[in-house]
């Protein structure tokens, strides 16, 4: 994804604010991605970022360069609403990885220096704008375990053996019938 958005003149974090909550108001980073799309060929055409529809123009935005990357190959979507964009593509593997709130409220605490009411508000947030994000452009539940081929709790599993059951998953998903 990252490598696409930069084909597409979009910085890595560019590509996350699109669909990042505060955005879904058509904020900053959606309107520099837009003027940043209009001028490269992978932008599909020309978008007013700011106004009315700001907000459906970024989920455009990052649904096409999603389908840009499918299409490339190879690659690994970090959420973006990738379970809606690519759920019927063949080769596609859909983890969804949870954690208990406190400990992602840790995590978060320690990562941004940040108090343990801010990082419960901010986990709070970003699981309201995944709901939404989910249920406004895919019309989907992002707790509907159909939409997986997996889900990962990270407080109970190690990154590897996290890893280990991902790359086991790919590779059953991969292999001829």
């Amino acid at each position: 994804m990252t490598k696409i958005g930069k084909e597409a003149g979009i910085t890595k974090g560019e590509v996350v604010d699109l669909t990042a909550e505060r955005h879904h108001s058509g904020a900053a980073t959606g309107d520099r991605a837009f003027g940043l799309l209009q001028a490269n060929p992978l932008a599909y055409g020309t978008y007013e970022a700011s106004g009315a529809g700001a907000e459906d123009r970024s989920a455009e935005v990052v649904t096409r360069v999603m389908l840009v990357a499918y299409e490339k190959g190879d690659i690994v979507i970090e959420g973006r609403g990738s379970q809606g964009v690519l759920r019927d593509k063949p080769g596609v593997l859909h983890v969804r990885f949870v954690a208990p709130v406190e400990q992602r409220v840790e995590k978060l605490m320690k990562r941004d220096n940040i108090g343990h009411n801010e990082a419960r508000k901010k986990v709070k947030e970003a699981d309201q704008a995944q709901v939404y994000y989910i249920r406004r452009y895919f019309t989907a539940d992002i707790h509907d375990p159909t939409l997986y081929h997996l889900i990962i709790n990270t407080g109970k599993l190690t990154v590897d053996a996290a890893a280990d059951l991902v790359i086991k998953a790919l590779e059953s998903l991969n292999a001829p019938a």
